[in-house]
């Protein structure tokens, strides 16, 4: 039901005095003002309380000018309250594709450190605040989170510039304002996964009797998973404090400490059709190319010449026909056969092995670990009616570590401040709000990287153990130490960068014909200067071809990146009600985004990427507010920085959105979405157009780094991304008895999509299903889950810009979850 403001002011203060009798005013008279920290709790809780599944129900934190409701704002945004985040079972960047129109999950490495929106990468907030970059460094902690706001296109003008598909603004737990309380929860899965949570808080009176309030949440997990080998474990604490030190004075601070230990799950090796349609994957490795230079691992040199996969005697000569078995190369010394040309012309066929969805490209000793430090905090200044001044701060660290035995090593470190003020004042014009500040941002970023084509494809892994010969050592491990073969000491992909971001903004949201006609204009102007350096531990003197003129020419222009530009981000939209509670809006944007490469790296001028989008749509809410639908179409264009090629390359995309969540009765909710969208890249594909068969892989299974141009396939000619389902329709449903027992379920339909630029592999249409029931008491509360109910077989796409040819995911089988929680 629907809680307003003044229904829980007056609850919160008829009930405080019976919660905290010791806070209870003395007797006094009719003139006597209620204690502080009385009515502290009362206005807090009057909107920390709203956790309403419509979106009309929660206000807007401040992400368009001084709008409060989703029906003002010009632009598709999905509000997931912590209602929403318990019913979706929402506990990381990838469960945000089980609700609402345009988002998507793709395997990067098995790590969603961002999220996907609209078909491409896109930014991540926190209370306004951008954080550091994180690609797939460490997945997002959850642990600090309340609510999430899902903002479809580039970043208002008052927000840091980000990425043109979208970006999410994470609300922080907020403290607890009404009582003290607390919970103890205990989650498991059928795979071996436990999670324990704690959540605790209270009201409070610092001295001087400033009232205020605390929560502490911490969460720990032992993470094994579906996949065989990889696991996810972490542990979050987080804090937050709100106090108000005077009238018209308030302070909110917090911090988050996440400590995440993993590794990497990069799916299946060799994808076929064959493997995507009946599980049947090419089995076989290169001949041996280790070395005791490389401590009897491959040595990186040879990988070049031993690509083509190999079968042991045994196998070959029990499975392939006598008379084709001479067409392979027999090698005497480690007595296999190896697959040539010569053998399919003669009718010879690719031998492969059934394998199961868990069975992927991973080590027990591979490692991808990381830790994350974010400290954030607000002061706001609202005793004058007429007008509101924010200060905003923000703090992050984040290190990774990461290596893998098919030969990928990295390591990054990342620290960002920002300070930023914003003066809302709704006096200066009339019918208008004007928002208007400057922000500060200093950002430190440092990456290594060390892999040699990184050959996935090396590797059976339908083999029981790992074999010395698929082992590539990279970083620490190698002999020659971090350097790759993309750039002799790797520009973007060993570098280190500092850049200070000065921006001042403005945006006004005026109100006409009695509110009927909203009108909204923005404008930011910043500043950025970046140096760009090599960093100092990489070792030029350990390249075992070093050449020293090419080392200085790669030196110089590295270094010559460094410089400064500036740009001007501004939007325009209106929102117009046609009739009582139904909208109709429109909104155009233009910009820059700044696309910083995997570790928050800049390399120079290509990670400002040029964008725009423009957008219209209906939103509506009918049946006295207890239903809400919305319906967009947008179009955008951006330059979108490539980490590997070191440029910006031209992309555009367009889409159809829909949402709906209906409060049906007072005991079933309905929530229901469909989004329509592509993603084409406007140049050529450069080295991503390699499409692989059985026969493919057998040949060249052992090193695939062909560079095939400015290539454009002929299957694909519009050069539409790969890696996410262009449609797909959500439906799911809550079920509440109010009698402490409720039941949810859904189903999730998206259709068929390609798994790459080639349009060699197709990923098959999927419904996919979940149910789940809870059962509340005063004290306890028990929840059952089941996603995939049906054990429908489906995939994730790999991240189309880099390896969606060599690899796919399958997703996981029927996924059992139960969860305990004491409350106190």
């Amino acid at each position: 039901m629907k809680i307003t403001q003044n229904r829980a002011l007056l609850s919160m203060l008829f009930l405080t005095p019976i919660a905290y009798p010791g806070l209870q005013a003395q007797e006094s008279t009719e003139a006597e003002e209620l204690p502080e920290l009385e009515m502290f709790i009362a206005e807090e809780s009057a909107a920390a309380l709203n956790d309403s599944v419509l979106p009309t129900d929660r206000a807007i934190s401040g992400l368009f000018n001084d709008a409060t409701s989703v029906l003002e704002v010009p632009r598709s945004v999905t509000l997931i309250s912590p209602e929403l985040m318990e019913q979706f079972s929402i506990d990381d960047l990838d469960d945000l594709e089980k609700i609402g129109a345009g988002t998507q999950t793709v395997n990067y490495y098995g790590l969603a450190g961002a999220p996907t929106i609209r078909g491409v990468k896109g930014g991540t907030f926190i209370n306004g605040m951008l954080r550091a970059y994180n690609r797939n460094e460490m997945p997002l902690s959850f642990g600090s989170l309340e609510a999430i706001e899902v903002v479809k296109g580039p970043a208002p003008a008052d927000f840091s510039a980000t990425k043109v598909g979208g970006f999410v603004n994470l609300i922080p737990k907020s403290p607890f304002f009404d009582e003290e309380k607390g919970s103890i929860k205990l989650e498991l899965d059928n795979w071996g996964r436990k999670t324990l949570s704690a959540d605790f808080g209270a009201p409070f009176l610092l001295p001087g009797d400033t009232p205020a309030a605390y929560r502490v949440s911490i969460t720990t997990q032992d993470g094994e998973s579906y996949y065989d080998d990889i696991y996810n474990d972490y542990t979050s604490v987080y804090g937050a404090i709100k106090f108000r030190p005077k009238d018209g004075v308030s302070v909110f601070l917090g911090g988050e400490y996440f400590d995440y230990k993993s590794n990497e799950n990069v799916g299946w090796n060799r994808p076929t059709q064959e493997l995507i349609d009946d599980g049947e994957y090419v089995i076989g490795e290169p001949l041996n190319a280790t070395s005791s230079d490389w401590y009897g691992t491959v040595d990186r040199g040879q990988i070049g010449s031993t690509t083509a996969l190999a079968l042991t005697a045994e196998v070959a000569e029990a499975r392939i026909d006598p008379a084709l078995i001479g067409f392979m190369t027999y090698d005497a010394g480690e007595d296999k056969y190896v697959y040539t040309q010569a053998y399919f012309d003669n009718g010879g066929e690719v031998l492969t092995e059934k394998i199961d969805g868990n069975e992927v490209l991973s080590d027990p000793g591979d490692y991808a670990n990381s830790n994350d430090l974010i400290l954030f905090g607000d002061i706001v200044f609202d005793s004058d009616p007429d007008r509101t001044i924010t200060v905003k701060g923000l703090f992050e660290h984040m290190e990774t570590e990461k290596n893998s035995s098919y030969g990928y090593a990295f390591e990054s470190e990342q620290d960002v401040i920002e300070l930023k003020t914003t003066v809302t004042d709704r006096t200066l014009i009339p019918y208008t709000t004007l928002t208007y500040g400057a922000s500060i941002r200093y950002s430190e970023a440092l990456q290594l990287t060390d892999f040699w084509d990184e050959p996935f494809s090396r590797r059976d892994i339908t083999q029981d153990t790992i074999s010395s010969n698929t082992i590539v050592l990279a970083g620490d491990d190698s002999p020659i130490g971090g350097v790759n073969q993309w750039g002799r000491f790797g520009i973007g992909s060993n570098g280190e960068s500092e850049m200070t971001q000065l921006a001042a903004f403005l945006s006004g949201q005026t109100k006409l014909f009695e509110d009927r006609l909203i009108l909204l204009g923005s404008t930011r102007y910043e500043y950025a200067d970046y140096d760009v350096g090599v960093p100092s531990v990489v070792d030029f003197t350990k390249w075992p071809w070093n050449d020293e003129a090419g080392w200085d020419a790669d030196l110089a222009e590295h270094e010559a990146n460094s410089g400064d530009t500036d740009f001007l981000n501004w939007s325009i939209g209106l929102n117009f009600e046609l009739i009582d509670n139904v909208f109709l809006y429109g909104n155009y944007q233009e910009g820059t985004s700044v696309n910083a490469s995997q570790a928050g790296v800049i390399s120079g001028a290509g990670n400002f990427a040029e964008n725009n989008l423009w957008e219209v749509g209906i939103k509506a809410n009918f049946f006295e507010g207890s239903l809400f639908t919305s319906l967009a179409y947008y179009e955008w264009e951006q330059s979108s920085f490539d980490s590997r090629e070191q440029k910006s390359n031209e992309i555009e995309g367009e889409g159809i959105e829909a949402e709906i969540t209906w409060l049906v009765t007072d005991h079933l909710t309905l929530i229901g979405s469909y989004t329509w969208q592509e993603v084409r890249r406007v140049s050529g594909l450069d080295y991503r157009s390699q499409p692989h068969s059985e026969e493919d892989w057998a040949l060249l299974g052992g090193a695939l780094d062909a560079n095939t141009g400015n290539s454009i396939p002929a299957a694909n000619t519009d050069l539409v991304y790969p890696g996410s389902p262009q449609q797909v329709i959500k439906l799911f449903g809550i079920y509440d008895f109010h009698n402490g027992f409720q039941v949810n379920g859904g189903v999730t339909w998206q259709e068929e999509f390609y798994s790459s630029f080639d349009h060699n592999i197709e990923l098959p249409a999927a419904l996919i299903s979940s149910l789940g029931a809870k059962y509340t008491t005063e004290k306890w509360e028990v929840a059952f889950n089941i996603d995939n109910l049906t054990n429908e077989d489906y995939f994730y796409g790999s991240d189309p810009t880099f390896a969606a040819n060599t690899l796919v995911t399958k997703a996981p089988e029927r996924t059992y979850t139960v969860s305990f929680k004491y409350m106190f």
